[in-house]
């Protein structure tokens, strides 16, 4: 459903809020429950938009909140957004957690295993498998630096 805006220089701008806005990723530590080492990682947070809007600097306070002491990873990525989900009522949302941890093997410098990835969604985001797959796709495409 798009919304028409009007600039201050009559340019008139249509806003799509069906689509998913996603976040920059925000990086997070927290203690694995099952070995008590660190696991550590970034987490993705897309929404539809609602009422209320947070910032990139009160997101990751949310995401900071709720690595605190000892974690499992599928059970911080469902607490990040049970509480997104009932405070920021977006009509939409899903969070993607990739953790990697200490705990993992590595033999010959090279992590057995990769990262562990965790994903819940709710609202609108829950039962729409093409707003789900936008969102994965967004949340995990590599940036590409041209400057290099």
């Amino acid at each position: 459903m798009p919304q028409t805006l009007v600039r201050p220089d009559s340019a008139i701008l249509q806003l799509r809020l069906d689509r998913p806005v996603l976040l920059r990723p925000i990086q997070f530590q927290a203690i694995c429950e099952q070995h008590l080492l660190p696991f550590y990682g970034v987490v993705h947070i897309g929404y539809l938009r609602g009422d209320q809007r947070l910032s990139q600097a009160e997101l990751t306070r949310v995401v900071e909140a709720c690595a605190i002491g000892v974690q499992v990873q599928d059970k911080m990525t469902t607490r990040i957004g049970l509480w997104l989900h009932h405070q920021l009522a977006p009509r939409g949302l899903g969070v993607l957690v990739e953790g990697g941890y200490a705990c993992t093997p590595v033999r010959e410098g090279a992590a057995l295993a990769g990262p562990t990835t965790t994903m819940a969604f709710y609202g609108s985001m829950r039962d729409n498998a093409d707003l789900q797959r936008e969102f994965i796709t967004l949340a995990t495409r590599k940036k590409i630096n041209n400057h290099a």
